[in-house]
């Protein structure tokens, strides 16, 4: 309907723009009487006394003013009605031609010297009977102000602003964007329409701002009054202190209508009193986005739609933010909508929506609402999201999301976060028929201090029932904080929740209970395809599900734990074990269906034979179990017990079982004592079935079975399986069968069979026990089954996180040290080529490069090192050749970048070597040194961050010999062969999170074999140098860096990769002389890599000078 009326909008403002005369360009004018209409009086030289008079043409009889570029109208006086332009029933529609731009309007009225009196000053008025109606048409953009100076006075408001006021059946209309000011210590209103028939049309943007000191209802319409504006509307209302009500827009008429085509931005402030950004008892509508801000001393509405046939309607995205103090006339609420008799009051949403509602003033408190509904409320747009954050600040009011008394429905998502300081806080408090389409949304704000929080309250009134749906169409994600309630009354009438959660993101995190009156209605609620109903509170928690039903599908939970928290490896929430009762106190009883593989998720403490528990009694008058109830633990205080690990337990698993079996559900009492379960089985534990101590991870399994009479679930203990690496100690285990079914009424009969012998023992097997005896003796279970063999896919027993970083880190600081000192290898090379005479050198050599290798469990990683030795050595000549001794120190640099962690590693050594070159080529080189290494790593795992360091000794030894061949134009060949030994001293030391690790001495030995090829060549007198290039075969032999870790009487061996494994390696490089001084190399090389060795490019460069 607005979009049909913007088009004849559109058209009209055609028609009156081919209309208008364009006047010469001419000096601004200030006309200082009002425009009347009447043209004899306002012209140059007419019967008004003008001076200057106005330029008036006549168009088929109506006159047209028409101002140049700057003029203004500016009327003020002390009279008693001040007037910029009025066309009252004596005189003609006009029309005012202000196409030249920046053409203003301004009527002010002063103070009498006889002091103040009743009046007002206006900008344009229009008043007219029916039988003669007539009107204002401005042409172009206006700017219309109106200022009354007069205050108030003997206990009168004397002063009134009004810049645009049409009244009885006159009309406005301003064609172009529309600026309005209306400014007085009395009453002030922007757009004042009053009468049955009156007319105000704006056909472009509207600017408004509206101050006073009292009343101010910024934009105001009366009778069978209509205001439309085509464009956007930026409104501001503001109530200057000490000021009364007001209201950016108010339609108090039910026959008054506001139509809005562009987007609406209004700011409304009261410093003293009541705010309503939009009040409305007749039709109010906006096309575009709306954004709407009332701030507020004492009570305070963003939208108060308060008439049963009100009707208002937000076409766009839409903000309300409102803010309240004390509740003289209503509490602080984002949108109200009333029904009154006949509940016809009716108001909608269209797209996205947010409600921030907040109250607490320094003049007190009140409730808050985001969304108060007494009629019909519709969020009408699927897929759209609706946010609503009420937050009460003081005292002990509550704060709301959705209350609502009447027809309420909701197709868009809807969020509801709620906060108070010490009331009560509420969801949605539903007392009509309510329905949630969409997801929904409902938490207590992380600040809230709230005495009390409900997620969802169901209250029949005394006239009607109420019924609360949700998500009853299915498949939208729906996440409730907070207890829901349903009640009943004296009358009859029911309180009625339907709650269906149906996704695996989906749960409810409260309890089902009666009203806090007592009373309880039926609640009905549905948890299927993984969603969870969180049991939330402490000690025993007793539900009631009133006249309703549970029904609990496969994949989904009845949760004991989430509640507290997440309970993370190393993150352990607060908690206390609990017993959930869920029964009914009405007459006829609830009824439960768990279907096959509906599940329970608790908390144990098997060691002390104590657990979460669930209790289905006497209150429920049906009961159905199908197929399998699983059973999963979030935790238990063993699971992070170190104790137990050893290698055996390793290999073979453990069990970890109460005195006796524990009580973990319960349905003895349950259809009148005929309920019964046909199975149980124990669920993987949480965390992708993997839990995770300081030492090991591993997967582990609740060992549940069902009691004789196949009306428990009983917890026996915990399974833990092993690596599969050798058989269970006792055989594995057998499984059980049974069935049974319960009905209420008083009748019924138990049936069942169980079959299946075998034993558990508190240590290794696969513990895939299911019915038959344990070694704790008791009543043999009847049926059930734990933890399955690791070849199922449970995740086997292995190193933790932590503990297989500090094991990397190990690894990586072997391959920081280097048996064969590839800076001496070097050096020897060179001096083969050396024909300085004998004496003393000086030499550097820097070695840096990255390599990658494998560790345990799959891992893999990488390491980045740089070598720096500086040598000194002594020649001297021989008969046979040339001997040379020297002494070298290395610094060892490295970073190796780890799965989960990192570590930095360092070393330090000195070494003494010797080379021998013979006249025939025959060379033999040979080193040893000693050192000392460091490792600081950290590890990030579930627990966090985890830091070590530690330092050890090193030592090795390697000799080498070959020969080289000469040719006759500078090339030669050198076969080599070298061996080396070294080793790593066994290592001792504490980790932060108190894990101790043990490394044993390492010993590695290594040989290798290769070609050295190479061409000399001569550059010049004192220039000369060689290009070689070398190939080897390297072959490895060495100890696994055997590691053990330890905490509170467990242990833990890791297996790291044995160093036993053969590698090629290739290197190309050069070198130049400089006389018999000064000598340069650089050389780059790749070494291949296996899963024992890492291997990877490294380059080096050095210099040699001789004394």
């Amino acid at each position: 309907m607005l979009q049909a009326r913007r088009q004849e909008l559109a058209l009209s403002i055609a028609v009156a723009l081919t209309c208008v005369a364009v006047p010469a360009e001419a000096a601004a004018t200030v006309y200082t009487q009002p425009v009347t209409g009447v043209a004899g009086n306002d012209a140059p030289g007419g019967s008004g006394g003008y001076n200057p008079g106005y330029i008036i043409t006549s168009n088929n009889g109506t006159p047209t003013y028409t101002l140049a570029q700057g003029d203004a109208i500016n009327v003020e006086s002390a009279n008693t009605q001040v007037v910029g332009v009025g066309i009252t029933s004596s005189s003609s529609s006009s029309v005012i031609d202000a196409t030249a731009g920046n053409v203003s309007i301004t009527a002010t009225r002063d103070v009498p010297a006889t002091g103040t009196t009743g009046g007002s000053a206006i900008g344009i008025f229009a008043s007219s009977p029916q039988s003669d109606p007539k009107s204002v048409t401005v042409n172009g953009p206006i700017s219309v102000t109106a200022n009354d100076k007069n205050s108030k006075g003997n206990g009168s408001i004397y002063g009134n602003a009004y810049a645009l006021w049409a009244d009885d059946f006159a009309s406005i209309t301003i064609n172009g964007d529309t600026t309005l000011h209306a400014s007085t210590p009395g009453y002030g209103r922007v757009i004042y329409l009053t009468g049955n028939g009156s007319r105000i049309t704006i056909n472009g943007n509207l600017t408004a701002e509206s101050d006073s000191n009292n009343t101010n209802y910024a934009i105001m319409g009366d009778g069978r009054s209509i205001l439309r504006i085509s464009g956007n509307v930026d409104l501001t209302a503001s109530g200057i202190y000490p000021s009364d009500n007001v209201n950016g827009i108010w339609n108090p008429s039910v026959s008054t209508r506001t139509e809005i085509g562009g987007n609406l931005k209004l700011y409304a402030i009261a410093r003293g009193s009541t705010v309503m950004g939009i009040r409305n008892n007749g039709y109010i509508g906006v096309v575009g986005t709306t954004t709407i801000t009332a701030f507020g001393n004492r009570t305070a509405f963003g939208v108060n739609a308060g008439h049963r046939l009100s009707k208002t309607e937000f076409f766009g995205d839409a903000t309300i933010t409102v803010q309240g103090g004390p509740n003289r006339f209503g509490d602080t609420v984002g949108a109200y909508n009333f029904g009154g008799n006949g509940g016809n009051g009716y108001m909608r949403f269209d797209g996205n929506l947010t409600v921030t509602a907040t109250n607490g003033t320094f003049e007190g408190d009140s409730d808050v609402l985001g969304i108060d509904n007494n009629g019909r409320m519709t969020l009408a747009t699927a897929g759209k999201l609706v946010r609503l954050l009420p937050t009460g600040n003081q005292g002990t009011h509550s704060a709301y999301g959705i209350r609502n008394g009447m027809s309420f429905t909701a197709a868009s998502d809807v969020d509801i976060t709620v906060s108070e300081k010490a009331g009560a806080t509420y969801g949605v408090a539903n007392y009509g028929a309510a329905d949630f389409n969409g997801a929904l949304s409902i938490a207590k704000a992380a600040g809230s201090t709230a005495a009390n929080h409900y997620g969802v309250v169901t209250r029949p009134t005394a006239g009607a029932s109420a019924t609360t749906n949700i998500n009853q169409g299915g498949g939208h994600a729906v996440a409730i904080q907070g207890d829901v309630l349903t009640a009943s009354n004296s009358g009859g009438f029911l309180g009625t929740l339907n709650l269906k959660l149906d996704t695996s993101g989906s749960w409810l995190n409260g309890l089902v209970l009666a009203d806090t009156d007592g009373t309880v209605g039926a609640a009905n609620l549905v948890v299927n395809n993984g969603a969870r109903w969180i049991a939330a509170g402490s000690g025993a928690l007793a539900t009631d599900f009133g006249a309703g039903s549970l029904s609990v599908g496969s994949g989904s939970a009845i949760d004991m734990a989430a509640s507290w928290g997440s309970f993370a490896p190393g993150s352990v929430p607060a908690y206390s074990l609990r017993t959930l009762q869920i029964g009914s106190s009405a007459g006829s009883g609830a009824a439960v269906s768990l279907a096959d593989g509906a599940a329970f998720t608790l908390l144990s403490d098997v060691r002390n034979g104590t657990a979460d528990k669930v209790v289905f009694g006497s209150g429920v008058s049906s009961f159905s179990a199908q197929g399998t109830q699983n059973v999963r633990l979030a935790y238990d205080p063993a699971l992070d017990d170190t104790s137990w690990i050893n290698a055996t337990s390793l290999r073979t698993g453990t069990s970890i079982l109460a005195a006796s079996p524990i009580v973990i559900v319960d349905a003895s009492t349950a259809a009148n004592g005929t309920a019964n379960f046909l199975a149980a089985a124990g669920l993987s534990g949480q965390w992708s079935g993997t839990y995770q101590n300081a030492l090991v991870r591993f997967s582990y399994t609740p060992r549940v079975s069902l009691s004789a009479d196949h009306r428990q679930i009983l917890l026996a203990g915990i399974d833990i399986a092993g690596d599969g690496s050798s058989a269970p100690p006792n055989g594995g285990g057998t499984t059980g069968t049974g069935s049974g079914s319960g009905s209420g009424g008083g009748g019924g009969a138990t049936t069942g069979s169980n079959t299946g012998a075998g034993s558990g023992t508190t240590t290794g097997g696969n513990a895939n026990t299911g019915s038959g005896t344990t070694t704790s003796g008791g009543t043999p279970p009847a049926t059930g089954t734990a933890a399955s063999d690791p070849a199922a896919g449970n995740v086997a027993i292995a190193p933790s996180t932590g503990v297989l970083v500090a094991a990397d880190a190990a690894l990586a600081l072997t391959n920081l040290w280097q048996l064969d000192e590839r800076a001496v290898s070097r050096r020897s090379e060179a001096s083969r080529l050396d024909d300085a005479p004998a004496g003393s050198a000086f030499w550097a050599d820097t070695d840096g490069g990255s390599l990658k290798g494998d560790s345990a469990d799959g891992r893999s990683y990488r390491q980045n090192a740089t070598n720096v030795s500086a040598g000194a050595e002594w020649r001297a000549d021989a008969d046979q050749g040339r001997g040379t001794v020297g002494v070298v120190y290395t610094h060892a640099q490295s970073r190796a970048d780890l799965q989960n962690g990192s570590a930095d590693l360092r070393g330090d050594s000195v070494g003494v070597y010797g080379v021998w070159n013979t006249g025939n080529g025959l060379f033999a080189d040979a080193v040893a040194r000693t050192g000392r290494l460091g490792d600081n790593y950290t590890s990030r795992d579930a627990f966090g961050v985890t830091s070590g360091r530690y330092h050890a000794r090193a030592s090795s030894v390697s000799v080498r010999v070959g020969r080289r061949f000469r040719g006759e134009h500078g090339g030669y060949i050198e076969p080599q062969v070298q061996a080396a030994y070294g080793s790593i001293g066994a290592v001792g030391y504490t980790a932060s999170n108190r894990v101790r690790f043990d490394t044993q001495r390492n010993h590695t030995f290594m040989s290798r074999a290769g070609m050295l090829f190479g061409q000399s060549f001569f550059l010049g007198p004192t220039l000369t140098g060689d290009a070689y290039a070398r190939v080897a075969v390297v072959h490895t032999v060495g100890d696994r860096p055997d590691i053990t870790a330890s905490l509170d009487g467990g242990s833990l061996p890791v297996i790291l990769p044995a160093r036993h494994a053969t590698t090629r390696e290739v290197a190309v490089g050069g070198r130049v002389a400089f006389g018999l001084t000064w000598s340069a190399y650089a050389e780059a090389g790749h070494a291949s890599r296996t899963d024992a060795l890492a291997g990877g490019w490294r380059a080096s460069a050095g210099f040699r000078v001789n004394f």
